[in-house]
């Protein structure tokens, strides 16, 4: 119950005035019957925990996404499978993949899209598989690590294992910290405070 207050209380704190805001959306898509409201509060040391991405921001990266044309998706940190689950009725034409380390999340989501073929969902910690084989153009990362170093060390290891161009959508995390990933360029981002937001980055290979 702690962890569960804390965590209300930094988001109310972090959206700050946007909140109205968010709260309107989250509740038009919980009655449109959306799927990915479950919180899971693991109190991992290496993880943070699973708080999905307001539709408030997905709805901004969906502006994007519809003028950008992407291939394929995929979740890096799924949790129960929000932003797998709006992008998928946003572009049914489209494949997406979910990666997620804690069973309790990984099977509430395989259950939700065990009916969309155009959907695949992976139990495994996404820093120790091969996250390129699957071939995604697009990768979607909700603030997973608690340590930036980490974070950082993450995407210059994903960047430097392919020779196309991949793009992120990079969330939660601050303009100064992603500015320190090597070979990155920013092409969108839209931020709320100083670390709640988002930015769109796609690789560069000199």
């Amino acid at each position: 119950m702690f962890f569960i207050i804390k965590n209300i209380l930094r988001i109310i704190k972090d959206y700050n005035i946007t909140l109205v805001k968010i709260i309107f959306f989250e509740l038009i898509y919980f009655i449109k019957g959306y799927k990915g409201f479950k919180f899971d509060f693991s109190n991992n040391n290496k993880m943070t925990d699973n708080i999905p991405c307001p539709y408030y921001l997905l709805l901004k990266m969906k502006k994007y996404l519809k003028k950008n044309d992407f291939l394929k998706l995929c979740d890096l940190g799924c949790g129960s499978g929000r932003v797998i689950d709006f992008f998928r009725r946003s572009f049914p034409n489209k494949e997406f993949i979910g990666i997620e380390y804690f069973s309790k999340q990984f099977n509430y989501c395989l259950k939700n899209f065990q009916n969309n073929n155009n959907v695949k969902i992976i139990n495994a910690d996404f820093t120790e598989i091969d996250i390129i084989k699957n071939n995604p153009n697009y990768f979607f990362l909700t603030a997973p690590f608690k340590d930036t170093v980490d974070f950082v060390n993450f995407m210059e290891k994903t960047i430097s294992l392919s020779n196309k161009k991949l793009f992120f959508i990079i969330v939660n995390y601050n303009i100064e910290t992603i500015k320190r990933i090597k070979n990155i360029e920013f092409l969108e981002s839209f931020y709320i405070s100083k670390d709640t937001g988002y930015s769109i980055c796609r690789s560069v290979h000199i």
